[in-house]
Formats: structure tokens, sequence, C-alpha cells
């Protein structure tokens, strides 16, 4: 295997870890809120902690990454969501557990940044697409072992104490860490490396969000983010809340993650330029469709549109990566810094996703929430209308 494949194994394994600890509380959120006495309310807030921590951190992380490397900057990253994910484990009550949740809003970046930035410099236009949807999908198989396990195998395993359940996924973060290290730092001698490609250079942010394009991308981030992060935390209880199990719940949900990986994996290999708009407008149309039958009860209805939303939610990232690698004016030189654009202005939507549909359900339960995240996706959609319609820097077409 060429050694850009095996880097970008390792480095989709490091977004493995990312996966893990991001959804850890997901499939036991009620377990939790329940153990140290916190409202739906407080436990928004906490699932909204790290992501509120990424809006600030991911503009400095692409200057970092800039200055210390892919190599350097992934790792670090890993750390700290190792970090994160142990100090969850110690935590007693709202403001501790804010606060160790807070961690990973530090290592996110630099891995969610630190991954586009390393295909963008190793993998030519018609390797991306699939170098990208490998590497966007891997935190979907963290989020997917985390639903399969938690509930049905370490749960029982650990006696119900749902901090070993958390440790445990610190604990696979770490390895696929050191993975990442044995495999990044030690290249072949006789490799011919282009990390200079997408390293040591100096981010104008100023310039990038003048592009036209970029800008119509970070407010499709937004919304993108405010669907996705309120799913990843909320989807198990809603579907609780229809009346299945919380293993039933977590297994639907992990289908839907299932379906999402398969999305991410295949889907982005067919987005030829001429076909990528079009394809993210029916995305978010379907996405949008598919999110309403969760303001009703259980039933076929629901079970279609969590395939369906599996299918969507998961390709519109790589979507926007492309586009955004593609363009001339961002390219793999500003990766980084398009990166940290994209990321921060997604966190916006990621951080109140969690903490809105949290309180919503608190008011009305999670039927009008599962309205206000379909209202969302057709406001993507109509501002996806306007990216098709934009002549500015977004290669071929």
């Amino acid at each position: 295997m060429a050694y850009r494949w095996r880097l970008l194994l390792v480095a989709a394994g490091v977004y493995v870890g990312f996966g893990l600890v991001a959804a850890s509380f997901a499939p036991i959120v009620g377990i939790i809120a329940d153990d140290l006495g916190l409202t739906l309310g407080q436990m928004g807030t906490v699932l909204g902690a790290w992501q509120f921590v990424y809006l600030f951190a991911a503009i400095p992380a692409g200057r970092l990454l800039d200055r210390v490397g892919v190599r350097t900057g992934l790792t670090i990253g890993i750390v700290l969501i190792v970090l994160s994910g142990v100090a969850r484990t110690l935590a007693g009550g709202w403001f501790s557990l804010l606060a160790a949740v807070g961690v990973f809003g530090f290592g996110g970046p630099l891995i969610s940044v630190g991954v586009p930035t390393l295909v963008s410099g190793w993998f030519d236009t018609d390797e991306r697409p699939l170098a990208t949807g490998l590497s966007v999908s891997a935190p979907g198989i963290g989020g997917i072992a985390t639903l399969l396990l938690a509930n049905s195998v370490l749960m029982p395993l650990f006696d119900d104490r749902w901090r070993l359940v958390v440790l445990t996924f610190a604990g696979a973060a770490a390895l696929l860490g050191v993975a990442w290290v044995a495999v990044a730092f030690r290249p072949p001698p006789d490799l011919v490396d282009p990390w200079h490609r997408s390293e040591g250079g100096r981010v104008n942010i100023g310039e990038l969000i003048r592009v036209p394009i970029v800008r119509t991308i970070l407010v499709l981030a937004i919304l993108t983010f405010f669907i996705n992060h309120a799913l990843a935390n909320w989807l198990p209880e809603m579907l609780v809340d229809q009346g299945l199990t919380r293993s039933g719940a977590a297994t639907w949900a992990a289908v839907v993650s299932a379906v999402g990986l398969i999305a991410g994996l295949t889907i982005p290999r067919l987005a030829r330029p001429d076909r990528r708009r079009p394809m993210l407008i029916g995305c978010y149309v379907i996405l949008g469709l598919a999110l309403l039958p969760l303001a009703g009860s259980w039933g076929a209805a629901t079970i279609v549109g969590l395939v369906l939303m599996g299918a969507t939610r998961s390709i519109a990232l790589p979507l926007a990566m492309l586009f955004m690698m593609d363009s001339d004016d961002v390219g793999p030189a500003n990766m980084a810094g398009a990166g940290a654009l994209y990321f921060t202005a997604g966190e916006i939507g990621g951080v109140s996703g969690p903490v809105i549909v949290g309180v919503v359900a608190d008011a009305g339960g999670f039927a009008p929430a599962a309205w206000l995240m379909g209202g969302v996706a057709a406001l993507a959609a109509i501002v996806s209308v306007r990216l098709a319609n934009e002549r500015g820097a977004t290669g071929p077409s």
C-alpha cells in the first residue's frame, strides 16, 4: 500500500477516536443526567460545551497547524481528546462535566481541520473524492461503535457504571493515536515528502472570507452542523420518546450512522464538479423530509426517515470540502485556513443544535424539535440554490 494511503488510514483512525469520545454520551445521556441530577436543558449545555470551545479554537488551530505541521497537530489533538474522555469520568456535577467536555473543543479542530489539510496536500484532484469520503466518514465509525457497544455490551459488563464505559472509549482513542504516531513520524526513507505543500504557510483569513463561494459554504456549515450535532446527541433519546428501549434506540441510531458511513464512502466518488451542487440541494431536501417522522410515533415512516437521514446528513461535509479543495482561491496552500473557517462557522450550529433541542424538548417534547430541524434543512436547501448559481472559483464545471 502506498505510504499516503497508510497515512490516510491512521489519520482516519485518529478521526475515529474523535468520534468515539464525541459520541460517548449519546447512548447513555439519560443515564448520566439521572446520575448527576441534571435536567435535559442542563445536559444540552454539556453536550454543546465542546462545540462552544471549538467555535473559538478552530482558527487558532488552523494557524497552529500551519506552524507545527499536520503530524504534530493531529498528535496534540488526539491527546487533548483522550484527556477530555478521562476527565468526563471524574466529573461530579454539572460544572465539572461541562469543563471536561469543553476540553474536547481544543483538540477537536486540530483533527477536523488537520485531516482535510492532509488530504489536500497528499492527494491529487482525482484521488481527493475517495480520500475525503474515507476520512470524513471516520467519526461515524466511532459513533457506530459507541451506539452498538455502550448499552448492549459495556454497561452490562461494567454493572451499569457509565464512567467505565466512557473511559473505555477514551482508551480506544488513545490506542488509535499511538498508531498515528507510529506511521506519521516514520515515513519511508526514499519518500518524496509533500508535507511542505500543506505546512509552513500563513493563512489570510480575511482574503478567504471575501471569496463568495467560501461565504456561502460557511452559512451551509452553520445549518448542517446544527442538525448533525443535535441528532448525534439527541437521536437515541428521541427514539426512546417514541417508545423504543434504550438498546433498541441505540441500535437504530447505529443504523443511521452505518448508512451514513456507506454513503460517505460511495457518494462523494460520484460527485463530479458538474454534479456537486444539485446533489447538495437534493441532499438537504431529502434530509428535511426524513426528519419529520421523528415528530410522530414509531412506525414504518420513522424507519424510512432514519435510513434517508443517514444517507443524506453524511455527504454534505465531504461535498463542501471538495468545493473548497478544488477552488482556485483555496487549494492545498490555504486549506488549513479554509477548514478552520468552515469548522468555526459550523460550530455555531454545533453549539446551538444540542442546546436548543434540549431546551425545546424540556418545554414541549421532541416533536417540535423535529419540526425545527426539518425547517433548518429546508433553509439549507434554499441557501444551496444560491451556491448552484455562483460562478466563482469552484474548479471545473
